[in-house]
């Protein structure tokens, strides 16, 4: 262990590159003028007079141990504090060492296994402890570390040492700086730059910019046996970080350690544990997904969810609700993650491309995934990676792996209210659309003999890929989907019968299109059109919802996704689940989910006017 006493007493005989080194840094001066203007820089080591003015002179820093070896040799390891107090050796003799002492040396264990990607960072703990009535946070007398000591981390350091925070539960108002808002909401705060902060919203910033320190990183620090919150573990460094990925996990696996816990990147759940109801559910979802996979030989099939607003950023002067990504891609986006959901790799050969989907969030509202969930339906794509990354963010995963064709359809969970969507790759190389249909039966069925779920609307799944032709029959409640031209005929060969009457839906490409995503290559998609049978003017549908009529009239053919929404506008159901039904000659009534449904409501009428009735929950 060194003192920084004891270091500079010997800055007083040695160089000061020596002593620099000492700390981690690996530069070296040549001539004296050098020496000294290293010295006196705005990130040189310590002086004796700045020693004397702090209450650091029973501090010790304990050098790290760097590994010989390994990817952690080129990381910077932090110089941990150890309180030298002669109490401790009391305690120990009589084995009566207080709790918070015990957290100290827990929380200080976890300091020394941290490494970074810079040298100026430094990394405080924050405790939470009881004051006669009130529970006080403070980082006085606490373990902290620091990749190199420089004046300017010792200076927020002295600072921070002079705050203490009330976080009582009826003193919301004190929430006036990141360790006590995290402390109190159990949420992670971030931030790529602290001057995205407000001054309200961040009491130290201007010490913080003055002392070179940008990225930000404060995560609540859990038991992982009460699941309480006992403290706050604050990071601070001189990048500007778009990424806290590392950072996080960093934290989440030393603290591991040491029975302790704290939110992990991407992590769907909180450190709550489940209910028991969802831990079942998420059982049987797996099940499904294994049984799916084994019988049609697929290599892998995931679950995707939004997740869940787990943390909070600082962004453009604003505190904002975002997911457990940590990184500031996700910023102002719904996002879809995997993590913590059921999975079934078949294929071990795709156990990479996993790995990465865990890591990446998709945007819900423009990535093909996002597609099933706002549709409530289904999605097809024969080729993941002709698509842009905007859309497909892991299509260099996918090509890696060699997957091609991707299934996607909408889950909810009946009893927990939960919506999923479950993503179906094909095997290795396939473009063949057979495997969607009979895939597709299969997991009605998987479904159906589970009842606790419910697959979203079976309608013409929307086809996304390259400019292709496709030409399929479908009948009510069952599929139409993208596939070759050239397996058109085989594909029709295989649908086989169903329960009810066919009909014929024509589903062309519009001239393709090239489409530039940002940061992302140009690709080349054909869009589907679709074309309910027969020749329809001057259409007109009735609408009924309760005791409410509506009549809409087009001079063109209906399509069912212009008249749900048209219905959805009129009778202001927006954020309500639709369900629409007509009545057909047997006088049953028939939900209608896609242009061929809507087709034959108006077949069994005059071909020009339709009654429709309308079901919102």
């Amino acid at each position: 262990m060194l003192s920084l006493t004891q270091l500079n007493r010997n800055q007083e005989t040695d160089s000061c590159p020596v002593s620099m080194d000492m700390f981690g840094q690996t530069q070296s001066v040549d001539s004296t003028d050098s020496d000294r203007s290293s010295c006196t820089s705005s990130r040189s080591v310590l002086s004796q007079e700045h020693i004397r003015k702090t209450l650091w002179n029973k501090i010790f820093l304990e050098k790290p141990k760097i590994p010989s070896s390994g990817e952690l040799r080129y990381l910077t390891q932090l110089w941990v504090s150890q309180n030298e107090e002669p109490q401790e050796e009391l305690y120990r003799a009589e084995n009566l060492v207080p709790h918070h002492r015990i957290i100290e040396q827990k929380i200080r264990i976890v300091l020394k296994l941290l490494s970074f990607r810079e040298q100026h960072v430094l990394v405080q703990f924050w405790l939470a402890r009881v004051a006669g009535k009130h529970q006080l946070l403070t980082t006085s007398d606490q373990p902290f570390g620091v990749g190199v000591a420089t004046e300017e981390l010792c200076s927020y350091r002295r600072d921070s040492e002079q705050i203490v925070f009330l976080v009582d539960k009826d003193h919301a108002e004190e929430d006036i700086s990141p360790p006590a808002r995290v402390f109190r909401r159990g949420l992670p705060e971030w931030t790529s730059d602290l001057n995205n902060y407000k001054p309200k919203d961040f009491p130290q910033q201007d010490t913080a910019i003055r002392c070179n320190l940008h990225g930000y990183l404060s995560l609540p620090v859990f038991d992982s046996t009460t699941s309480l919150c006992i403290g706050v573990i604050e990071l601070l460094m001189s990048s500007k970080i778009t990424d806290f990925a590392f950072e996080v996990q960093q934290v989440h696996k030393a603290l591991k350690t040491q029975s302790l816990t704290s939110p992990q990147v991407s992590d769907f759940t909180t450190p709550n544990a489940p209910n028991e109801q969802r831990l079942i559910e998420l059982d049987i979802v797996h099940g499904i997904l294994k049984s799916v996979c084994d019988s049609h030989n697929l290599p892998l099939a995931q679950t995707w969810a939004v997740s869940p607003s787990t943390s909070i950023v600082a962004h453009e002067k604003a505190l904002q609700a975002s997911c457990s990504n940590f990184n500031t891609k996700c910023i102002n986006k719904d996002c879809m993650s995997t993590t913590s959901l059921p999975f079934y790799v078949r294929d071990l050969r795709l156990w990479p491309f996993r790995e990465a989907c865990k890591r990446q969030h998709l945007d819900k509202s423009r990535s093909f995934v996002g597609r099933a969930l706002l549709a409530r339906g289904t999605s097809y794509c024969q080729d993941v990676t002709e698509l842009c990354e905007e859309e497909y963010p892991l299509i260099h995963n996918a090509r890696m792996s060699g997957l091609t064709s991707c299934f996607a359809v909408f889950l909810h969970s009946i009893a927990g209210d939960d919506d999923y969507v479950i993503e179906f790759f094909l095997p290795l190389d396939s473009k063949d659309g057979r495997h969607v249909w009979n895939l597709m039966r299969t997991l009605k069925h998987k479904v159906e003999v589970a009842s606790r779920f419910e697959l979203g609307q079976i309608s013409p799944i929307e086809f996304i890929g390259p400019n292709i032709k496709i030409s399929s029959t479908t009948t009510a409640n069952s599929l139409a989907f993208g596939a070759d031209s050239l397996d058109t005929e085989s594909l029709l060969e295989n649908v086989g019968e169903t329960d009810n009457e066919r009909d014929d839906v024509i589903i062309d490409a519009e001239k393709s299109k090239t489409i530039i995503g940002a940061g992302s290559h140009c690709v080349k998609r054909g869009r589907k059109r679709k074309t309910c049978s027969g020749s329809i003017q001057r259409a007109k549908v009735e609408a009924t919802l309760d005791r409410s009529f509506i009549k809409l009239r087009s001079l063109t053919p209906f399509e069912f996704l212009v008249l749900k929404e048209e219905v959805v506008r009129r009778f202001n159901l927006e954020g309500k689940r639709l369900r629409i039904k007509y009545k057909d000659e047997d006088n049953d009534w028939i939900l209608i989910t896609c242009d061929v449904d809507l087709a034959l409501a108006f077949e069994t009428s005059d071909r020009k006017s339709i009654s429709i009735h309308c079901e919102a929950d």
